[in-house]
């Protein structure tokens, strides 16, 4: 295993990520947030029990459209590959997502997927855009196949992790998944149409915060409390480390693997976003996100920018790479 551990000097000095706007609305916690894949929408969700869509777009980036549920509460939620559809899980004992068509400033409620027990706390779409993944309290990794106007029981049911799952990703081909929950290991799954089975337990030595694929999908990377990343050989019978990289002060948070590139971006507890080349384990560029403790964090699809929820409901929008080749 190739460790690597990161020194001032190994890569440019951290300078300022770049403020484009400041969001407010929510009046409680920010829990969950996620950017549009074409970049144009950003949603977050509050202990407030509200889920707000923002214009981020605009020269003047607001509000475009709030969503309640009387009875029940938002918790996790995911964007259609489209950028169509956003699917919000419920922060409750009904483990109910629902879908939204969000193609129009005003919402409208398309489907609904159901048999969770429990808070939904991860969700995502399969590339094409034909699955939605979700995991959380229940412990169970279910995969429905939505369709428009109906309510859908999930295809898959599967069970193997002892604690409550907090992340998940779906493979880019859509053929396979893997989790992280806090029993402190990740489980990669074959996903099939007729069965779907557990292909690998891998160990990260604590909990796993969050997931990635490389695009090629043979590699996994794990991110966790314990402030390292790992890349598992996915290729091997028996998954290894390949590469660990250290570098933040603290947890790591959120990582993302921008498509068609070798970069991976990661930020942890230290509020520093940081670029690394996953091919070669270097460190290539940081930046240092002022302000506030986070309680959420989310990147767009090509790593450029982030949102930062905050403890008092404000969602900070900021620019953390320069324009990607």
């Amino acid at each position: 295993m190739n460790t690597r551990t990161e020194t001032p000097n190994a890569a440019a000095l951290a300078v300022p990520a770049k403020l484009i706007a400041s969001l407010k609305g929510h009046t409680a916690e920010v829990i969950s947030l996620a950017f549009s894949p074409d970049r144009c929408l950003l949603a977050s969700a509050s202990s407030d029990e509200s889920v707000r869509v923002w214009d981020i777009v605009s020269s003047k980036p607001g509000e475009r459209s709030v969503l309640r549920k009387p009875g029940d509460r938002f918790h996790a939620f995911a964007f259609a590959p489209n950028s169509r559809t956003l699917a919000v899980g419920s922060g409750s004992l009904t483990g109910s997502v629902w879908l939204y068509d969000v193609t129009d400033a005003t919402p409208q409620e398309v489907g609904t997927l159901r048999g969770a027990r429990g808070s939904i706390n991860t969700l995502h779409y399969s590339p094409d855009g034909k699955q939605v993944a979700g995991a959380g309290e229940d412990r169970t990794l279910r995969v429905w196949e939505p369709v428009r106007g109906l309510v859908c029981d999930s295809r898959s049911q599967l069970l193997g992790h002892t604690q409550p799952v907090r992340a998940l990703a779906f493979s880019p081909d859509g053929s396979n998944a893997a989790t992280a929950a806090r029993d402190a290991t990740v489980r990669v799954w074959t996903l099939g149409r007729i069965r779907s089975t557990e292909r690998a337990v891998l160990s990260h030595g604590g909990e796993v915060n969050a997931l990635a694929y490389t695009p090629d999908g043979k590699t996994l990377a794990t991110a966790g409390q314990d402030g390292s990343i790992r890349f598992w050989d996915l290729t091997a019978i028996k998954p290894t480390v390949r590469t660990e990289l250290k570098a933040h002060t603290g947890a790591v948070r959120s990582i993302l693997i921008a498509p068609k590139t070798d970069t991976l971006v990661s930020i942890g507890d230290d509020l520093r976003v940081r670029n690394w080349d996953f091919r070669n384990g270097n460190q290539v560029r940081e930046w240092e996100v002022p302000g506030r403790a986070a309680t959420r964090v989310a990147f767009t699809l090509d790593g450029r920018y982030m949102a930062k929820g905050t403890a008092d409901g404000t969602v900070e929008l900021f620019r953390v790479a320069e324009k990607r080749s």
